[in-house]
C-alpha cells in the first residue's frame, strides 16, 4: 500500500536511536501503563487499521506517546503500526498531515491517504496548553512527559483508533 509500505518496524525505528536516546525511550516506556478504561473499544475494532507514525528517537513527546499506541495496538490484530523518521521525510509528512510535527500518527486508507491524524499532543493536553500562560507551557509539557497526563494520552489515542468522538485541533501556541 502506498505510503504505509515505506514504514519500518518499531525495532528498526529503535535501532536508529543512540544509547542515550534509548535510555530515555526505555524510561518513558516504563511509565506508560494502560488503564482499563475503554480498552474494550480497541479490542472490538473490526476493520484493518494501517497506522504510519512519524517520529524521531530524540523526541521526548514521541517517546512518551508511542508506547501507548503500541500497547493499544497489541490488543487487536487488525491494528498494524509502521514508522518513519521525520528527518528525510518532511515533505511526505506535510503532504499526509498538513504539518511537520512529531509525533504524528496517521491512519491511512488502502490508497495511502490520511483518514485520521494525531499530531504532537493529545487533545486534552492541547486544550490545557491553549489555556495556559506562555510562561507555564513548558511546565505542562514536562508534566506530560513525567506521566501526569497519561490518562489523556490513552483516551485520545483510543478515540483516534476507533474514530469514536475523535477530533483534531491544530496546536500553534509558542513554547
Amino acid at each position: 500500500m502506498k505510503n504505509f509500505d515505506l514504514g519500518i518496524t518499531y525495532n528498526e525505528y529503535l535501532s536508529l536511536a543512540d544509547e542515550e536516546q534509548r535510555g530515555i525511550i526505555d524510561k518513558l516506556n516504563e511509565q506508560s501503563q494502560l488503564i482499563n478504561k475503554d480498552l474494550h473499544k480497541v479490542r472490538n475494532i473490526e476493520n484493518k487499521l494501517n497506522i504510519l507514525v512519524f517520529g524521531e528517537a530524540r523526541c521526548k513527546d514521541a517517546a512518551t506517546e508511542i508506547p501507548f499506541l503500541l500497547k493499544l495496538s497489541e490488543l487487536n490484530k487488525n491494528i498494524e503500526v509502521k514508522f518513519l523518521r521525520r528527518e528525510g521525510n518532511e515533505e511526505l509528512l506535510e503532504e499526509l498531515s498538513g504539518e511537520r510535527k512529531v509525533p504524528t500518527f496517521l491512519i491511512l486508507n488502502e490508497k495511502g491517504n490520511t483518514v485520521r491524524k494525531y499530531i504532537e499532543f493529545p487533545i486534552g493536553v492541547k486544550e490545557i496548553l491553549l489555556n495556559t500562560e506562555k510562561e507555564k507551557v513548558q511546565d505542562i509539557i514536562d508534566n506530560m512527559r513525567k506521566g501526569k497526563y497519561n490518562d489523556l494520552i490513552q483516551e485520545d489515542i483510543i478515540r483516534f483508533l476507533t474514530g469514536e468522538g475523535y477530533r483534531y485541533i491544530n496546536f500553534t501556541k509558542e513554547v
